[in-house]
């Protein structure tokens, strides 16, 4: 594919929750979608509650036009874990995988602290029925903290090729100042697992984060399409404002930045969901047509949409 000759052509609003239940009262946040099955994408996304606490649900939309909804989650598929544990005040996902008959369900645990504002780190929950139900693998992190990320080591995302499971992922332990208040720094690295449960603690950097214009490349999703691989991720910029950006690699080793390639999908006007933030990138290829689903304005707060690829 040369992207020379594709654009992303943005397709509105799907969805907007509005106060519907108890545990998701706001919120379309960081959608992570997959294949639920021929006809239909499940998009899981943070569901947040009175108190800005997010749990993971989902939304179904039909795989022909993303704008009709087939359904959603009744209840939570993944709830905050237990006090004290690294997701104890909020999860969200950060990518969503089928293989073998099972769903992995990679997601970023909250926990709050006292000398810093907060850490991120890394869980999975797997699903034997298609994606309805999930189990944690372990209340522990399965990406925990290590030196190349003390603060950061979340949003795993996974590809499977021969047989191994190949991720990519954010890693910080920096701080900025903006907008008035204390905000994570970092960058995406990759590593490799035999399993998709147990990895190292260092990986490689792959895609760095440029501090004059930026300082947080967030929740990288790796793709495959056309036998080159790519990483969509989230930018958070030095004016506070949120966009996002890609790059490509053939071989998993030389990274190109094209964030140029997403220019298209631009802050909507003052009255659409999306007219001060485009945020949280995922892409699905159906087999017919390639999406691009992502949140709006105030971390998904007023919704979330999609764009298509246009060849």
């Amino acid at each position: 594919m040369n992207i020379c000759d594709t654009y992303w052509q943005k397709n509105g609003l799907i969805y907007t929750p509005q106060n519907e239940t108890s545990w998701w009262k706001t919120h379309g946040m960081a959608p992570a979608a997959y294949m639920y099955d021929q006809h239909t994408i499940r998009i899981f996304q943070g569901c947040w509650d009175e108190h800005g606490i997010s749990r993971i649900g989902y939304v179904d939309v039909s795989a022909d036009n993303p704008r009709q909804i087939l359904g959603k989650s009744m209840d939570p598929v993944i709830d905050i874990g237990d006090p004290g544990c690294f997701d104890d005040n909020g999860v969200f996902p950060g990518h969503v995988y089928s293989i073998n008959n099972k769903v992995y369900l990679y997601y970023t645990g909250f926990q709050k602290l006292d000398k810093i504002p907060f850490s991120n780190f890394s869980g999975l929950a797997i699903s034997v029925d298609g994606g309805n139900t999930f189990h944690r693998v372990s209340k522990a992190p399965i990406m925990d903290r290590a030196d190349e990320g003390l603060y950061t080591r979340a949003g795993i995302s996974v590809i499977v090729k021969d047989d191994i499971f190949r991720a990519c992922y954010s890693v910080g332990s920096d701080w900025a100042y903006v907008a008035g208040k204390k905000r994570p720094v970092y960058e995406v690295n990759y590593i490799e697992s035999s399993n998709g449960i147990d990895f190292g603690k260092n990986g490689r950097c792959i895609v760095q984060c440029n501090r004059t214009v930026e300082h947080g490349l967030g929740r990288p999703q790796i793709i495959i399409i056309d036998d080159v691989y790519y990483v969509f991720y989230t930018r958070r910029l030095n004016d506070y404002k949120y966009h996002m950006g890609v790059s490509r690699s053939c071989d998993l080793i030389k990274w190109e930045r094209i964030d140029e390639w997403l220019s298209t999908i631009t802050y909507g006007s003052p009255s659409e969901f999306d007219s001060e933030m485009v945020y949280f990138p995922c892409v699905v290829n159906t087999g017919a047509k390639i999406f691009l689903f992502y949140s709006g304005n105030r971390y998904g707060g007023n919704g979330f949409g999609f764009a298509t690829l246009i060849k």
